[in-house]
């Protein structure tokens, strides 16, 4: 975004203000191509719940970093500029759905520091932001555990992370809860003594063993949910 670089060189006020906030091409950033990569890239699921989206919506492409605007906290000032910098950059956007974005994540942007908030490309100030970036560097799950179909924090960034996009809403954990049982059920299965199966009930029992492992998978639904399940002692 040279062009607003420039603005800023020489007017410090653009882009400051609501009125004067930077313009961005919806159809460059949320163009179909762009969309449908996002979507193959995180195997239709949302970026920061993990639920399946297009078989019940057409989701949205997200900036992680808010491209506009930003805002530490819900009912809090929006700050201008955004990252407007980063508006087209490819590891900045995400495949999301609707609830974690409009009602979830919309304008949020919480820092540890807001003063070390980067208001141009070329600030050099370090950020510590406290939602994670679904494309790392962090490993969200040094952040957020699952026990059972409840999801938790397990530092302080983690916390802040499902507080904050409402990962513990009521209807997302009955989700994650009917998934649950589904999953548990394949598991007792799974490890039930074969020793007076028969032949066809012990290869069922062998099916159930590999669908768990795809059911954990990257490109399944609420894996990190799962993933949990199946370690837990």
């Amino acid at each position: 975004m040279a062009a607003y670089e420039q603005q800023i060189g020489l007017d410090p006020a653009a882009g400051a203000s609501s009125s004067r906030a930077f313009t961005f091409d919806k159809n460059v950033y949320g163009h179909a191509d762009v969309k449908n990569a996002l979507k193959a890239a995180q195997h239709d699921k949302c970026c920061y719940c993990e639920g399946h989206i297009s078989h019940i919506a057409a989701g949205h492409v997200e900036h992680y970093r808010p491209k506009t605007c930003s805002q530490q906290a819900k009912g809090q000032p929006l700050l201008y500029p955004g990252y407007y910098w980063l508006a087209y950059a490819w590891p900045n956007l995400y495949f999301v759905c609707e609830r974690c974005n409009s009602s979830g994540k919309k304008n949020l942007f919480p820092l540890r520091d807001p003063m070390r908030r980067k208001l141009r490309r070329v600030d050099r100030r370090v950020e510590q932001p406290m939602i994670l970036d679904p494309g790392g560097p962090e490993d969200p799950r040094n952040h957020i555990r699952f026990k059972k179909a409840a999801i938790a924090g397990i530092s302080e960034v983690g916390k802040a992370t499902v507080a904050l996009l409402g990962l513990d809403r009521i209807p997302l954990t009955t989700d994650r809860l009917r998934h649950l049982k589904k999953c548990i059920a394949i598991r007792n299965f799974a490890n039930a003594p074969s020793a007076r199966m028969d032949l066809p009930t012990r290869q069922q029992q062998r099916e159930a063993r590999q669908l768990l492992t795809r059911l954990s998978g990257r490109d399944a639904e609420y894996s990190a949910m799962v993933t949990d399940l199946l370690t837990s002692r």
